[in-house]
């Protein structure tokens, strides 16, 4: 996966703060679309400076598949799994509507502390899933 970032700031480690137009979920790039007209969305990261890029410059990132993935999966997946087998458990054990939605929201809010953990054990590791592979 590549995109398109521009260097924000240099830091240190060899490191970079990049910021990044997300893209649609089309695929094509907003910034260039008027088609339907929702808001483009920036989001700041820190990518392994390989290049050598400088602040300022249009730079080609590539993200490592694996950590997006494992990352959205924490993110997204794990509360919503959570979600489901409490309610369900719940549900099982001959619990009512009311007792099933309250333990079906506390494995969603469970997911929600364990993907906030992953994220802190992430950045504690200083772990980036994106690295700048060329200067435009």
């Amino acid at each position: 996966m590549t995109q398109k970032a521009v260097v924000k700031k240099l830091l240190p480690g060899g490191l970079a703060e990049i910021e990044v137009q997300r893209q649609s979920a089309c695929g094509h790039d907003c910034a260039s679309c008027g088609g339907c007209g929702a808001p483009t969305e920036r989001i700041q990261a820190s990518a392994v400076n390989r290049a050598g890029a400088q602040v300022g410059e249009t730079v080609t990132i590539e993200g490592d598949n694996k950590a997006v993935f494992r990352a959205a999966i924490m993110v997204y997946a794990v509360p919503l799994i959570l979600f489901i087998a409490l309610y369900a458990a719940a549900r099982v054990l001959g619990q009512g509507e009311g007792v099933a939605a309250l333990a079906g929201v506390a494995g969603f809010v469970a997911g929600i502390l364990i993907a906030i953990a992953y994220n802190h054990q992430v950045k504690s590791r200083g772990a980036t899933p994106f690295v700048i592979i060329k200067r435009s």
